[in-house]
C-alpha cells in the first residue's frame, strides 16, 4: 500500500477589506485597477486569479468582493 500523497484538504477562509477612492463630486471609483489585490503585471485578480478585462473601468465578472453592510464614508 502506498502511504504518500494528499488524502484531503482543509478549507480556510479570510475577510479582506479593500477601500476604493471617492472623488470630490462623490463618485466612487470601483474598478479592478483601484483594488489593492489587483495584479497589474498580469491583469489578474490577486484573490481568485481571474483575468480582469478592462480593469481601468470595470470590476471582474468573478470578483469575490461584496459591499460591506457597514456605513461607508
Amino acid at each position: 500500500m502506498i502511504d504518500n500523497g494528499v488524502s484531503s484538504y482543509v478549507e480556510l477562509e479570510t475577510t479582506v477589506k479593500v477601500y476604493f477612492p471617492v472623488d470630490r463630486k462623490g463618485v466612487a471609483h470601483i474598478c479592478c485597477r483601484q483594488c489593492d489585490v489587483f495584479r497589474p503585471a498580469t491583469n489578474r485578480c490577486g484573490i481568485n486569479g481571474e483575468l480582469c478585462w478592462n480593469p481601468e473601468h470595470y470590476v471582474g465578472a468573478y470578483c469575490p468582493l461584496k459591499e460591506s453592510e457597514g456605513e461607508n464614508e
